[in-house]
């Protein structure tokens, strides 16, 4: 099975669903697609084969270019789960119930850091994300991904 395809980037603004999209079909051998991507209707028909498109906000944290070409990786989710993550809250009050529905929430999506977070009227922004014992720029959240949060 071949994990790694070049594709073409383009850049959608928030609110079309998701932070990384692209057409099912293009990544036929994987089941993992449901979990962070979905299909990009917009997308001219012709170009959706070889199209992958990331929203504005993460082309940003991540210092992506509109229309580059970029390699994307099929990897096991257990490879790449988050040990903690560590959000900032500004101005609000979380009791423990808040962060664990706040938990439940993120449980099989991935977050990156900077990422903003918004659940239940809560917000919050993921400062720090790590993996056996090392920062790291990205990952996915599991039931066993330890989720803290402090004030800034």
């Amino acid at each position: 099975m071949k994990t790694s395809k070049s594709y073409k980037l383009v850049l959608h603004k928030k609110g079309f669903g998701g932070s990384v999209g692209c057409q099912p079909k293009s990544f036929p051998s994987t089941s993992a697609i449901e979990t962070i991507m979905w299909p990009c209707p917009f997308l001219k028909e012709d170009l959706q084969k070889e199209t992958i498109s990331v929203d504005q906000t993460v082309a940003q944290a991540f210092k992506l270019r509109a229309y580059q070409d970029v390699i994307v990786n099929i990897v096991d989710p257990k490879d790449v789960t988050l040990d903690l993550v560590e959000l900032t809250f500004k101005d609000q009050y979380i009791g423990r119930g808040d962060m664990w529905r706040l938990k439940k929430s993120l449980v099989s999506t991935c977050a990156y850091v900077t990422q903003k977070v918004e659940f239940a009227g809560i917000r919050a922004q993921a400062s720090e994300l790590w993996v056996k014992g090392e920062k790291v720029t990205c990952g996915y959240i599991s039931e066993d991904t330890r989720v803290s949060g402090r004030r800034c």
